[in-house]
C-alpha cells in the first residue's frame, strides 16, 4: 500500500545536511582522537585528561566524563522542557531545528556520546577488574561501552523523528516512540555514570569528592525521570491520571534507594537538594527569561525523609529491606503526600477517586522500585569492592543468584504494572450541548463555556479524573475546571480564548482510562486539511477520542499495524538498553567480587604469615 508522506513537522534539506555535517564532524574527529590515542601519540585531550586525572586522583580515562556528561545532561533536560513548553504555545514546528529548543538537546545527546567515547579513547592501566575486550591490546571499562551505547541510541532518535512524522504527521506528545528513544538513552546513561563512579572507587577508593559526584547523579536521576511526567507537569498529559504517582514513586523509591542503600545519613537529602535546585532552576529559566509557560513538579521531600527514616530504624545494610520498605512507604505516606501537593500548585489536582487506585499501584510498584535500586546499590556496591551482597537476615550473605530474582521480580512488577494502565480508551456516545458567554468582542473573542452533559449517566462527570476547558498552541496555555451549576450542567471556571491560532476543547477523564474531549474552537489549518471548527450557542457537540483533537496534526489514513511496529521497536529498543544496563553492571559486579575475594585472601595469607 503507497501512503503519501506527511509534509508537516518534517525537515527541510538545509536542516537535514546541518545535522548530517555536525554528526560527521564529531564522528570524524573522535575516529582522529581514537586513532591517534591508540597508536601512543599526545593529543591535547590526553593532556587535558592527564592534568584533570592528577588534580582529581583518578585515572585519565574517567578524568572528563564526570564533568561533560553532567553539563550535556543539563542540556538535554533544560532542552526538552523548553521544546515542550514551545509545543504548548505555539504548536508544531518545522523539524530537528524548528525550533531554538531543539539545539541543548541535539549537542546535549552528542554530549553523552562523547563522555562514552573519551574512556574508550583513554583506556589504559590502571582499569578495572572486568573489561570489555576490543582488541589484544586494547580493553576498556564496562561504564564506557554503556554510556556510549545508550548516547547512540539517544541520538538515533533525532533522525528517525523526522522519518515518524513523515510516516504518521506529527504527535505532538512526549511519549511518541521516537520522544521516549531519545529521552530514554539520555536517562539510562546515568545508570552508566553511577557503574563508571563504582570502577573509580574500586581503583583508587573513596573520597568527599566522588561522593559528591553520586549525590549529583542520584539527583539527575531524580531530574530526568521526571521528564517522563512533563506532560502532566504542564497541564496537557495524554495518558491517564494514574500514570502521575505511578512515576513518581518509581522514580523516587528507586534513586533515592540506590544512593541511601549504600551511603550514610543525610546522602537523600542532598540528592534531594540537587534535583529541587536544578529543577527548580529550570522551570524558572524557561517561564520567565523565556517566556514560556510554567513546568510544575512533584516536591519528593516527604519520599526522601521516608527513605531516612527507613534507613534510620533497619540500617541499610540490608539493602533489599531497606528497599521494600521504603518503597512500600512511598508507595503509600509518599502518594498522599503528592495528592496534597498536587491541591496546592499542580496544574491537575488529583482528585480523592484517584486514591485508592493510586495507592494500591503506588504500593506494588515501589515495592518493586525499591527492589530495582537495592540490586543496582548492590552491584555498584560489589563493583567497588565489596566481597558479598549483605543480605536478607541482616547479617548472612546472600547468594548473587537470590538478588538477581528479587531484582528482577522489582523490575517485572513495575513494568507490569506501567503497561497495564498506559492504555486508553474512548467510550462513544457522550454528548452534549454548548452555550457560550462571550465577555470580549472584536479580534480577539472569549467566552465561558457551559455544557449540559448527555446522557444522564454522563453525571459520572462529579467523580472524573479531570473534567476541564483547555485551549492550547495559542500563544500560551489555558486551562479552567468545569464546575458544576445544576444536575448534569457545568460551566468553564473562566473564560475560553476563540480566535487566531488557539484550540479550545473540553476534556473528560473518566474512570481509569476513558478519555474523551469536544471541539470548542480550532482555526482552519490548510497544511494537514483540517477545516475550522466554531461551536455555536446551543449546539450539540459529540464526545469523541481525545487523541483526535489534541494530536490534530497525526494522521488517521495510515494502517494500525504501522503504528504498532512503531511501538513495538521502542520495546525492542528499550529492553535492549535494560538488558545492557544489567549484564554490563552485572559484570563489573563479578569483577569487583573476584577482586575483593583474592585481595581478601591475600591478606589473610598475609596475616597468616
Amino acid at each position: 500500500m503507497a501512503i503519501p508522506l506527511a509534509t508537516t513537522g518534517t525537515a527541510s534539506f538545509d536542516q537535514i545536511a546541518i545535522v548530517t555535517g555536525v554528526v560527521g564532524l564529531v564522528y570524524l574527529a573522535l575516529a582522529v582522537l581514537l586513532w591517534r590515542e591508540r597508536t601512543g601519540h599526545v593529543t591535547l585531550v590526553g593532556r587535558f585528561a592527564d592534568t584533570i586525572g592528577r588534580l582529581d586522583g583518578v585515572p585519565r580515562w574517567a578524568a572528563l566524563t564526570p564533568y561533560l556528561h553532567a553539563v550535556s545532561l543539563l542540556a538535554c533536560a533544560f532542552g526538552v522542557w523548553w521544546d515542550i513548553a514551545i509545543h504548548i504555545d505555539r504548536g508544531r514546528d518545522t523539524g530537528p531545528f524548528g525550533t531554538a529548543a531543539h539545539y541543548p538537546i541535539f549537542f546535549g545527546i552528542l554530549g553523552v556520546i562523547i563522555s562514552g567515547v573519551l574512556p574508550i579513547a583513554l583506556a589504559g592501566k590502571p582499569l578495572p577488574a572486568r573489561t570489555i575486550r576490543l582488541t589484544k591490546g586494547w580493553r576498556i571499562p564496562c561504564s564506557a561501552a554503556l554510556v556510549t551505547v545508550c548516547g547512540t541510541f539517544a541520538l538515533v532518535g533525532f533522525p528517525l523523528d523526522d522519518v515518524w512524522h513523515r510516516l504518521f504527521g506529527e504527535d505532538v506528545t512526549l511519549w511518541g516512540p521516537t520522544h521516549l528513544l531519545m529521552i530514554g538513552g539520555v536517562v539510562f546513561s546515568i545508570f552508566a555514570r553511577l557503574l563508571a563512579l563504582a570502577e573509580v572507587e574500586q581503583l583508587v577508593g573513596l573520597n568527599k569528592r566522588r561522593v559528591f559526584q553520586e549525590i549529583v547523579s542520584v539527583g539527575a536521576l531524580l531530574i530526568a525521570w521526571d521528564l517522563f511526567s512533563t506532560e502532566f507537569n504542564y497541564g496537557v498529559p495524554q495518558f491517564p491520571l494514574i500514570l502521575q504517582p505511578i512515576l513518581i514513586v518509581f522514580g523516587a523509591a528507586m534513586g533515592f534507594t540506590i544512593l541511601r542503600a549504600r551511603r550514610g545519613p543525610g546522602t537523600t537529602f542532598a540528592a534531594l537538594a540537587v534535583y529541587l535546585i536544578i529543577r527548580g532552576g529550570i522551570a524558572w529559566a524557561v517561564a520567565e527569561p523565556l517566556g514560556q509557560i510554567v513546568g510544575h513538579f512533584p516536591l519528593l521531600i516527604v519520599e526522601a525523609i521516608l527513605v531516612e527514616l527507613v534507613a534510620f530504624a533497619l540500617g541499610n545494610k540490608n539493602r533489599f529491606r531497606l528497599g521494600a520498605v521504603a518503597g512500600a512507604l512511598i508507595g503509600t505516606v509518599g502518594v498522599v503526600a503528592e495528592y496534597a501537593w498536587s491541591h496546592v500548585w499542580m496544574p491537575i489536582a488529583w482528585p480523592s477517586s484517584i486514591l485508592p487506585s493510586a495507592l494500591g499501584y503506588g504500593v506494588i510498584v515501589g515495592i518493586g522500585a525499591g527492589l530495582v535500586g537495592a540490586w543496582l546499590a548492590t552491584r555498584y556496591a560489589e563493583v567497588a569492592g565489596e566481597e558479598r551482597a549483605v543480605g536478607i537476615k541482616h547479617i548472612r550473605p546472600v547468594a548473587v543468584r537470590r538478588t538477581h530474582q528479587l531484582g528482577a521480580v522489582g523490575l517485572v512488577a513495575v513494568a507490569a504494572t506501567v503497561f497495564f494502565c498506559v492504555p486508553r480508551s474512548a467510550e462513544p456516545g457522550v454528548s452534549g450541548v454548548v452555550s457560550l458567554e462571550r465577555v470580549a468582542t472584536g479580534g480577539q473573542p472569549t467566552a465561558y463555556v457551559t455544557i449540559t452533559m448527555s446522557p444522564g449517566d454522563a453525571a459520572k462527570v462529579d467523580e472524573a479524573r479531570w473534567f476541564e476547558a483547555l485551549a492550547w498552541q495559542g500563544g500560551g496555555l489555558v486551562y479552567h475546571p468545569m464546575e458544576k451549576v445544576a444536575d448534569g450542567t457545568y460551566r468553564s471556571s473562566d473564560a475560553l480564548p476563540m480566535y487566531g491560532k488557539w484550540k479550545s476543547m473540553i476534556r473528560l477523564h473518566q474512570g481509569q482510562r476513558d478519555m474523551v474531549a469536544a471541539w470548542v474552537y480550532a482555526p482552519e489549518d490548510a497544511a494537514i486539511e483540517k477545516p475550522a471548527v466554531q461551536v455555536s450557542n446551543g449546539q450539540t457537540v459529540e464526545f469523541v477520542n481525545e487523541q483526535l483533537i489534541l494530536r490534530r496534526e497525526e494522521r488517521t489514513d495510515v494502517p494500525r499495524w504501522m503504528w504498532n511496529a512503531g511501538y513495538a521497536l521502542l520495546g525492542v529498543v528499550g529492553v535492549l538498553e535494560i538488558i545492557g544496563i544489567a549484564w554490563l553492571v552485572g559484570r563489573g559486579a563479578r569483577g569487583g567480587r573476584l577482586r575483593a575475594a583474592h585481595l581478601a585472601a591475600g591478606e589473610r595469607e598475609r596475616e597468616t604469615a
